[in-house]
Protein backbone atom coordinates (compact mmCIF):
# COMPACT_ATOMS: atom_id res chain seq x y z
CA UNK A 1 0.00 0.00 0.00
CA UNK A 2 1.67 3.43 -0.62
CA UNK A 3 1.51 5.34 1.74
CA UNK A 4 0.67 9.46 1.79
CA UNK A 5 3.92 10.64 1.65
CA UNK A 6 4.61 8.06 -1.75
CA UNK A 7 1.10 9.17 -3.07
CA UNK A 8 2.30 12.39 -2.85
CA UNK A 9 5.54 11.78 -4.46
CA UNK A 10 3.43 9.88 -7.00
CA UNK A 11 1.20 12.73 -7.80
CA UNK A 12 4.11 15.34 -7.96
CA UNK A 13 5.92 12.79 -10.03
CA UNK A 14 3.31 12.56 -13.07
CA UNK A 15 2.20 16.30 -13.23
CA UNK A 16 4.55 16.76 -15.99
CA UNK A 17 3.49 14.15 -17.89
CA UNK A 18 -0.03 14.63 -17.46
CA UNK A 19 -2.54 16.51 -20.07
CA UNK A 20 -3.68 19.25 -19.39
CA UNK A 21 -7.74 19.57 -19.86
CA UNK A 22 -9.12 22.84 -18.36
CA UNK A 23 -8.04 26.41 -17.14
CA UNK A 24 -10.18 27.88 -14.92
CA UNK A 25 -9.92 30.88 -11.99
CA UNK A 26 -6.31 30.16 -11.46
CA UNK A 27 -6.97 26.13 -11.29
CA UNK A 28 -5.48 23.83 -13.47
CA UNK A 29 -7.13 20.52 -14.17
CA UNK A 30 -4.47 17.58 -15.17
CA UNK A 31 -5.30 13.93 -16.12
CA UNK A 32 -2.61 11.82 -16.01
CA UNK A 33 -2.91 8.28 -17.26
CA UNK A 34 -0.81 5.19 -16.86
CA UNK A 35 -0.32 2.31 -19.66
CA UNK A 36 -2.70 -0.12 -17.51
CA UNK A 37 -5.09 2.21 -17.18
CA UNK A 38 -4.70 3.21 -13.76
CA UNK A 39 -5.54 7.08 -13.63
CA UNK A 40 -5.13 10.23 -11.64
CA UNK A 41 -7.00 13.52 -11.82
CA UNK A 42 -5.07 16.22 -10.16
CA UNK A 43 -6.42 19.83 -9.22
CA UNK A 44 -3.93 22.65 -9.06
CA UNK A 45 -3.66 25.78 -8.05
CA UNK A 46 -0.49 27.57 -8.37
CA UNK A 47 2.28 25.47 -7.04
CA UNK A 48 -0.08 23.54 -4.93
CA UNK A 49 -2.00 20.69 -5.22
CA UNK A 50 -5.71 21.08 -4.69
CA UNK A 51 -7.16 17.71 -4.93
CA UNK A 52 -6.75 14.49 -6.47
CA UNK A 53 -9.44 11.67 -7.43
CA UNK A 54 -8.27 7.91 -8.63
CA UNK A 55 -9.62 6.71 -12.03
CA UNK A 56 -9.37 4.14 -14.63
CA UNK A 57 -9.64 4.58 -18.04
CA UNK A 58 -12.47 1.95 -19.09
CA UNK A 59 -14.66 1.86 -22.23
CA UNK A 60 -17.27 4.43 -22.70
CA UNK A 61 -20.29 1.23 -21.98
CA UNK A 62 -22.76 3.96 -20.16
CA UNK A 63 -24.33 7.04 -21.28
CA UNK A 64 -25.15 10.03 -19.58
CA UNK A 65 -27.45 12.75 -19.66
CA UNK A 66 -28.94 15.91 -18.23
CA UNK A 67 -25.39 16.40 -16.43
CA UNK A 68 -24.97 19.07 -13.54
CA UNK A 69 -22.59 20.07 -11.24
CA UNK A 70 -23.73 19.82 -7.50
CA UNK A 71 -22.68 20.52 -4.05
CA UNK A 72 -18.97 18.84 -2.88
CA UNK A 73 -17.30 19.18 -6.44
CA UNK A 74 -19.52 16.22 -7.66
CA UNK A 75 -21.70 16.06 -10.73
CA UNK A 76 -25.32 14.30 -10.87
CA UNK A 77 -26.83 12.82 -14.10
CA UNK A 78 -28.87 10.29 -15.67
CA UNK A 79 -27.97 7.45 -17.07
CA UNK A 80 -29.87 6.74 -20.34
CA UNK A 81 -30.29 3.60 -22.23
CA UNK A 82 -29.68 4.17 -26.17
CA UNK A 83 -32.96 5.73 -26.86
CA UNK A 84 -32.34 7.67 -24.14
CA UNK A 85 -34.95 6.48 -21.87
CA UNK A 86 -33.96 6.72 -17.94
CA UNK A 87 -32.38 4.07 -16.58
CA UNK A 88 -30.68 5.42 -13.38
CA UNK A 89 -29.67 8.76 -11.74
CA UNK A 90 -26.03 9.31 -10.46
CA UNK A 91 -23.69 10.90 -8.32
CA UNK A 92 -20.47 11.22 -9.35
CA UNK A 93 -17.17 12.37 -9.51
CA UNK A 94 -16.70 13.42 -13.21
CA UNK A 95 -13.69 14.12 -14.61
CA UNK A 96 -14.35 16.87 -16.80
CA UNK A 97 -16.32 18.94 -14.39
CA UNK A 98 -14.61 22.50 -14.68
CA UNK A 99 -16.08 22.18 -18.55
CA UNK A 100 -19.57 22.16 -17.17
CA UNK A 101 -20.02 25.97 -16.81
CA UNK A 102 -22.89 27.67 -17.59
CA UNK A 103 -23.81 25.07 -20.42
CA UNK A 104 -27.40 24.02 -20.37
CA UNK A 105 -29.29 21.15 -22.61
CA UNK A 106 -25.96 18.95 -22.70
CA UNK A 107 -26.36 16.38 -25.12
CA UNK A 108 -26.12 13.22 -23.80
CA UNK A 109 -22.94 11.46 -24.45
CA UNK A 110 -21.20 7.84 -23.99
CA UNK A 111 -19.34 7.73 -20.81
CA UNK A 112 -16.94 5.84 -18.65
CA UNK A 113 -18.36 5.09 -15.11
CA UNK A 114 -16.00 3.51 -12.76
CA UNK A 115 -16.67 1.97 -9.24
CA UNK A 116 -13.59 2.01 -6.58
CA UNK A 117 -14.87 -1.49 -4.87
CA UNK A 118 -14.63 -0.16 -1.10
CA UNK A 119 -16.56 -3.47 -0.21
CA UNK A 120 -17.20 -6.36 -2.81
CA UNK A 121 -18.80 -10.12 -1.94
CA UNK A 122 -18.83 -12.42 -5.01
CA UNK A 123 -21.50 -15.03 -5.67
CA UNK A 124 -20.86 -18.03 -8.04
CA UNK A 125 -24.40 -17.09 -10.18
CA UNK A 126 -27.67 -14.86 -9.50
CA UNK A 127 -29.30 -18.07 -7.35
CA UNK A 128 -26.30 -17.97 -4.56
CA UNK A 129 -26.59 -13.86 -4.48
CA UNK A 130 -30.52 -13.98 -4.24
CA UNK A 131 -30.23 -16.77 -1.26
CA UNK A 132 -27.99 -14.24 0.56
CA UNK A 133 -27.86 -11.65 2.35
CA UNK A 134 -25.71 -9.21 0.28
CA UNK A 135 -29.39 -9.26 -2.19
CA UNK A 136 -31.02 -8.32 0.84
CA UNK A 137 -33.19 -4.71 0.90
CA UNK A 138 -32.71 -2.44 4.02
CA UNK A 139 -34.35 0.95 4.77
CA UNK A 140 -32.73 2.82 7.54
CA UNK A 141 -31.13 -0.19 8.74
CA UNK A 142 -33.97 -2.50 8.49
CA UNK A 143 -34.75 -4.95 5.99
CA UNK A 144 -37.05 -3.94 3.64
CA UNK A 145 -40.04 -6.70 3.74
CA UNK A 146 -43.06 -6.84 0.64
CA UNK A 147 -47.04 -7.20 2.29
CA UNK A 148 -46.27 -11.07 3.20
CA UNK A 149 -43.62 -9.99 5.14
CA UNK A 150 -41.42 -11.56 3.28
CA UNK A 151 -37.47 -9.78 2.61
CA UNK A 152 -37.58 -7.60 -0.27
CA UNK A 153 -34.68 -8.61 -2.65
CA UNK A 154 -31.88 -6.78 -5.14
CA UNK A 155 -31.85 -8.72 -8.73
CA UNK A 156 -28.26 -9.83 -9.33
CA UNK A 157 -28.12 -7.24 -12.28
CA UNK A 158 -29.38 -4.07 -10.42
CA UNK A 159 -27.80 -0.20 -9.36
CA UNK A 160 -28.65 1.81 -6.48
CA UNK A 161 -27.54 5.35 -6.36
CA UNK A 162 -27.54 5.46 -2.52
CA UNK A 163 -25.97 9.24 -2.88
CA UNK A 164 -27.62 10.89 -5.75
CA UNK A 165 -30.84 11.64 -3.81
CA UNK A 166 -29.49 12.18 0.09
CA UNK A 167 -29.60 15.77 2.00
CA UNK A 168 -26.08 16.10 1.32
CA UNK A 169 -24.79 14.15 -2.36
CA UNK A 170 -22.23 11.76 -2.16
CA UNK A 171 -20.37 9.96 -5.13
CA UNK A 172 -21.67 6.52 -3.95
CA UNK A 173 -23.52 3.49 -5.12
CA UNK A 174 -24.48 0.05 -4.41
CA UNK A 175 -23.73 -1.92 -7.78
CA UNK A 176 -25.03 -5.69 -8.15
CA UNK A 177 -23.73 -6.96 -11.40
CA UNK A 178 -22.56 -9.99 -13.42
CA UNK A 179 -18.64 -10.09 -14.15
CA UNK A 180 -18.21 -9.75 -17.87
CA UNK A 181 -14.36 -8.94 -18.50
CA UNK A 182 -11.40 -9.15 -15.80
CA UNK A 183 -8.04 -7.70 -16.57
CA UNK A 184 -5.08 -7.67 -14.05
CA UNK A 185 -3.21 -5.18 -14.12
CA UNK A 186 0.17 -3.71 -11.96
CA UNK A 187 1.52 0.02 -12.05
CA UNK A 188 4.58 0.29 -13.04
CA UNK A 189 5.40 3.70 -10.74
CA UNK A 190 4.07 1.60 -8.30
CA UNK A 191 4.44 -1.72 -8.14
CA UNK A 192 0.69 -2.07 -6.76
CA UNK A 193 -1.88 -4.66 -8.34
CA UNK A 194 -5.39 -4.19 -9.06
CA UNK A 195 -8.39 -5.64 -10.92
CA UNK A 196 -10.34 -3.91 -13.50
CA UNK A 197 -13.95 -5.82 -14.60
CA UNK A 198 -16.12 -5.34 -16.46
CA UNK A 199 -19.57 -5.61 -14.72
CA UNK A 200 -23.39 -5.27 -16.03
CA UNK A 201 -26.17 -3.87 -14.11
CA UNK A 202 -29.06 -2.24 -13.90
CA UNK A 203 -29.46 -1.92 -18.08
CA UNK A 204 -25.72 -0.46 -18.88
CA UNK A 205 -22.34 -1.25 -18.00
CA UNK A 206 -19.66 0.34 -15.37
CA UNK A 207 -16.01 -0.96 -14.43
CA UNK A 208 -15.46 -1.88 -10.95
CA UNK A 209 -11.80 -1.61 -9.69
CA UNK A 210 -10.44 -3.46 -6.73
CA UNK A 211 -7.35 -3.87 -5.24
CA UNK A 212 -5.69 -7.20 -6.47
CA UNK A 213 -7.21 -9.98 -4.44
CA UNK A 214 -9.91 -8.09 -2.63
CA UNK A 215 -11.42 -10.47 -3.47
CA UNK A 216 -10.20 -12.63 -6.59
CA UNK A 217 -13.03 -11.72 -9.18
CA UNK A 218 -13.68 -14.19 -12.37
CA UNK A 219 -15.74 -13.87 -15.45
CA UNK A 220 -19.62 -15.20 -14.68
CA UNK A 221 -19.63 -14.32 -11.06
CA UNK A 222 -22.31 -11.70 -9.27
CA UNK A 223 -20.93 -9.46 -7.20
CA UNK A 224 -22.70 -7.37 -4.88
CA UNK A 225 -20.29 -3.79 -4.40
CA UNK A 226 -20.44 -0.70 -2.62
CA UNK A 227 -19.10 1.72 -4.72
CA UNK A 228 -17.50 5.32 -5.10
CA UNK A 229 -18.39 6.70 -8.65
CA UNK A 230 -15.93 8.57 -10.87
CA UNK A 231 -17.20 9.04 -14.54
CA UNK A 232 -15.39 10.26 -17.74
CA UNK A 233 -17.45 12.63 -20.37
CA UNK A 234 -15.00 12.64 -23.67
CA UNK A 235 -17.64 14.60 -25.52
CA UNK A 236 -17.22 17.23 -22.74
CA UNK A 237 -13.82 17.98 -24.57
CA UNK A 238 -15.20 19.18 -27.47
CA UNK A 239 -18.57 20.91 -26.18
Amino acid sequence: MTTRSGFRDLVHGVLPEAKVIAEEGGATLYVWTDTTGARLIITTEGDLVRAVTTSYAGPLAARLADVRAADGGLAIAEIVDADDDVLAGVACELEELQLLGDTEDLPAGDACLVGLGRSVEVFDGPEEFLASDASRMTFAGEDAADETGEPMRFEPESFSPDGAFTMQVDAVARVNGTVLDVARHEVERTGQGFTAAQVRTGGFEMTLCVPTGEPDLVAGQVVAANTYLVASMPSLLAA
